[in-house]
């Protein structure tokens, strides 16, 4: 690729400075969180269902936070804004090491949450949709897709960590690391903007549209909305699916199938990661709507195969089908909210679809374990989630046809 080739000097250090935040902020925080249930439970003596809300919580304030990043990161106080943000993402992590109790876990991952919110997904797509104008699907999935490298990188080694001394003094290390990863943007000579350090972005910035009539305008803004609220319940249907592959171990062992249901995990890991940098290709060369038609049409697949054939290779060939449902939320979302919306309407809107995934994904879960409850089985929720990957691609198709409304 041709931003490949310009990758160099301070445009390079603003790509490690952006991969390192995602992989503290979503590798750490989200990625590593399942290991530390189990021995959390049994040390506090609490329920695992109790210890799991400290995600549900951290990752709801992730959202919101992404809301206020948009609004006060600034060029000026850029760099101070992700120490600040390092500081008490790092220090709240570190402090969860010494808690005996559930309600200051609670507290401290709500405030974890929140400091890596700041300076999260949102902060860092919208640095990168300043710097690289060409290429940009494939860049930001170069910087989503560490969040899957670094949790595949630490949860052995956080797992021997626990193993050997505890999870308190795991939740130490992963203090540390974040303070690690999140080095290259704290002091690497970068800026919000290439133009706050006297540079171009990569590529050409698209000309803006003609300035059209007030009773024009206000019919524009009208389908703007529309388009808005589509985008979100988009992006946020294709979240809900993304707690499809926590059923796969508890599915597997319906089966008969425990060990498969392990591998199935293993293999969602790895196309978690290939698949967002396929998807970043994909959308640069065909576009969003058509890289977001392959992609749900091959989880819809992956899916109507794990509900007709129960044996071990087609559920791992369904796993890896499954799997790429995380790049649509991530960099799919990303890709959706630059396509639909100017750079200008973009820290405003994708904030909102940030916070309609993360809402949906925390709700998958419930939902999908209350059908099993009900049922007994997984295929009522299995058939739930082939129909809501359907209507996600059919709104794809819907929110581009009211954008060119709102354009035409």
């Amino acid at each position: 690729m041709s931003t490949l080739k310009k990758l160099r000097g301070k445009y390079l250090l603003v790509m490690i400075a952006m991969c390192g935040l995602v992989a503290s902020t979503l590798g750490i925080m989200t990625n590593v969180a399942g290991i530390f249930f189990t021995p959390m439970a049994e040390e506090l003596g609490k329920e695992t269902a109790a210890v799991n809300l400290t995600l549900t919580i951290c990752n709801i304030a992730y959202a919101i936070a992404g809301i206020f990043s948009a609004k006060w990161v600034k060029p000026k106080n850029f760099r101070v804004f992700i120490i600040g943000g390092t500081i008490v993402f790092a220090g709240s992590t570190a402090l969860l090491s010494v808690c005996s109790s559930m309600a200051p876990l609670y507290m401290l991952n709500a405030v974890r949450g929140f400091a890596s919110g700041l300076i999260g997904n949102v902060l860092v797509t919208s640095v990168i949709g300043r710097w690289f104008l060409t290429d940009t699907g494939f860049i930001s999935s170069i910087a989503l897709g560490c969040s899957g490298l670094i949790g595949a990188a630490f949860n052995p080694i956080l797992e021997a960590v626990i193993q050997s001394a505890g999870w308190r003094t795991a939740y130490l290390v992963a203090a540390g690391t974040i303070v690690v990863l999140n080095l290259p943007a704290m002091i690497a000579p970068i800026s919000f903007r290439p133009e706050d350090s006297g540079l171009e972005p990569v590529g050409k910035k698209a000309a803006g549209p003609a300035e059209m009539p007030a009773a024009e305008a206000k019919r524009a803004g009208t389908f703007a909305v529309g388009v808005m609220l589509i985008a979100i319940c988009t992006a946020s249907l294709a979240s809900f699916v993304c707690a499809t592959p926590q059923l796969f171990k508890p599915l597997a062992i319906t089966y008969g199938l425990r060990e498969t249901g392990i591998v199935m995990m293993s293999v969602v890991l790895v196309v978690n990661t290939a698949g967002k940098f396929l998807f970043g290709m994909m959308t640069d060369k065909i576009g969003v709507r058509r890289s977001f038609l392959i992609y749900g049409l091959t989880i819809a697949g992956g899916i109507l195969l794990l509900l007709l054939v129960r044996s071990s290779v087609p559920m791992l060939v369904s796993a890896g089908m499954i799997g790429l449902c995380y790049s649509i939320p991530t960099v799919g979302a990303v890709m959706l909210c630059r396509e639909l919306f100017s750079p200008e309407d973009y820290g405003r809107v994708f904030p909102k679809i940030n916070l309609g995934t993360s809402a949906a994904n925390a709700l998958g879960y419930p939902v999908l374990g209350a059908i099993y409850d009900r049922t007994g089985n997984y295929d009522g929720a299995l058939i739930l989630v082939l129909g809501i990957i359907l209507l996600s691609v059919g709104s794809v198709f819907l929110v581009y046809r009211m954008k060119e409304k709102t354009t035409g």
